[in-house]
């Protein structure tokens, strides 16, 4: 009966969030944008299916009603406030595929009363299609992707987005791809591809940008046997409606040109080389060139099924881009470890979070939603629209038992801005572990330690713990019962917060 009443409630706040925003002008931009953005998905959630007829279909469906209770739901220790948020959240899990296309999607709805300006809709949605229009020629792919973004990595932010911080938004982003093929016998293989990507962040927070992006690509075919070349030219201009929060236009294009060239001397050794140039336009600190040729040498070396070696070393304009990663998988360990260095843009990094694995560290597949809140993702940017190289080191070792599992991760991003003079590091490291206690009943933990530092403003640590117990209650019913705790230490801006949260969620599936 409470979490009837909780629902109804939620509604009425979703209810209530609309007619607030339809007397900001800034919002009624965003929510006209992400009408076109819904209407665009649609059309190809229409569109693909009718190519799949007689294709394979799975279908998956849940609705969690949860609710919770927090003691610090403003993550101000100066100003502590306690508050129950009641939570419905309805998701879909679609997948289809025929002869000629296929298509899958995963989306959960957040739906809650949080109150005090928060967002009481939170979509996290990934989905994409492809769809061969003409045999072996015209094809067409796509993708929609929405998901809560933090606006200030700098200012306080909880682990998911239900408390009143003010500080994340929600970023939808679809892109369409149409290509062309044409393959020369077994000599090559030819493609030709437009991309377009637009990206809409809710509110004015953040501004939103469209992406342009032209390639076309020659590879080598079965002729040439172990030796394999791509002649590879591409385009890519991007360009955002504002000038955001620093007033900075981070408007950019950038242009390669580059020859690759690959030998495979045995099963377990490969070789490459690419050389190339590049042309950069965007706007820099130093006035530095951002033109000139680049390169890079690499080699592949795996000894076995279980364990891959790729390493590699080049130059850009922006100095050295080494590269490396390591897979190594048995029965009962999985370790990866990567390393490289690259440019790449604020837009870029907020769409790259992974919303829902399918598969675990071992490739055995998982469901991708459970009745565990809705984390927010780690992939952690300036706020204002620029770009910047990232040196991204990320690792991961997970070991398996008969009923338990246990992970170790570590992930750190220095990322150093090429426009403006400033930069930032994230680190995240912890530890997860799960185990099954009985055949309906199974435990998840973790503890992680964030520490987000930015040379101009300020320095931050938050350690979060989470603990859940899942009891089965039916074939179809779950019921979930959490406990998190967040400790944050901060120095210059920003502040010092401690949260104690409980969380009661029942799981349906259908």
């Amino acid at each position: 009966m409470a979490m009837v009443m909780g629902m109804g409630t939620v509604m009425g706040q979703v209810e209530q969030g609309w007619v607030a925003a339809r007397m900001n002008n800034s919002t009624r931009v965003s929510l006209c944008k992400i009408s076109r953005l819904a209407s665009i998905a649609m059309a190809v959630i229409l569109a693909v299916p009718y190519s799949l007829n007689a294709g394979e279909w799975k279908s998956k469906g849940s609705i969690t009603f949860g609710e919770i209770y927090t003691d610090n739901v403003e993550l101000d220790d100066d100003n502590k406030e306690s508050k129950f948020i009641s939570v419905v959240r309805p998701t879909i899990e679609l997948e289809g595929k025929g002869r000629r296309a296929e298509m899958s999607l995963v989306g959960a709805f957040e739906f809650n009363n949080v109150g005090g300006g928060a967002d009481s809709f939170n979509p996290r949605v990934r989905g994409d299609g492809a769809i061969e229009l003409l045999e072996d020629f015209f094809f067409v792919e796509g993708d929609i992707y929405s998901n809560q973004t933090l606006i200030d990595p700098f200012a306080a932010s909880g682990s998911t987005q239900l408390n009143r911080s003010d500080n994340v938004t929600t970023t939808y982003d679809y892109s369409v791809s149409p290509y062309l093929v044409h393959r020369f016998a077994r000599f090559a293989e030819l493609q030709v591809r437009y991309t377009y990507d637009d990206q809409i962040n809710k509110g004015d927070e953040l501004s939103d940008s469209v992406q342009r992006m032209s390639v076309v690509t020659l590879n080598s075919g079965p002729d040439f046997g172990p030796l394999s070349w791509t002649l590879r030219a591409d385009h890519q201009k991007t360009e955002f409606d504002g000038d955001g929060f620093m007033n900075q236009d981070g408007d950019n294009e950038r242009s390669t040109a580059s020859i690759k060239v690959g030998y495979e001397l045995s099963r377990k050794w490969q070789v490459n080389s690419t050389v190339g140039q590049e042309w950069n336009n965007f706007q820099t600190f130093d006035d530095d060139d951002t033109d000139g040729t680049f390169w890079d040498v690499g080699a592949i070396w795996s000894p076995n099924g279980r364990t891959t070696f790729d390493v590699g070393y080049g130059k850009h304009f922006f100095g050295d881009t080494p590269r490396f990663k390591f897979t190594h998988t048995t029965r009962r360990t999985s370790l990866t470890v990567n390393y490289s260095r690259s440019v790449t843009d604020t837009r870029s990094e907020r769409r790259a979070a992974s919303l829902f694995p399918t598969e675990d560290p071992f490739g055995d597949l998982i469901d991708p939603i459970t009745g565990e809140p809705l984390f927010l993702t780690d992939n952690l940017t300036f706020r204002d629209q620029g770009v910047f190289v990232n040196e991204l080191f990320d690792a991961s070792l997970t070991l398996k038992g008969k009923r338990s599992d246990l992970t170790f991760f570590v992930r750190e991003s220095k990322q150093l801005r090429e426009d403006i003079d400033s930069d930032a590091k994230f680190t995240s490291t912890g530890i997860r572990f799960n185990r099954k206690l009985s055949s309906k009943i199974s435990v998840t933990s973790r503890l992680s330690l964030d520490e987000r530092e930015n040379r101009t403003s300020s320095e931050s640590e938050i350690t979060r713990f989470y603990l859940s117990l899942d009891r089965q209650l039916g074939p179809r019913t779950t019921v979930t019962l959490g406990y998190s705790f967040s400790d944050r230490d901060a120095d210059g801006f920003g502040r010092d917060y401690k949260e104690n949260r409980l969380n009661l969620g029942l799981t349906i599936d259908f």
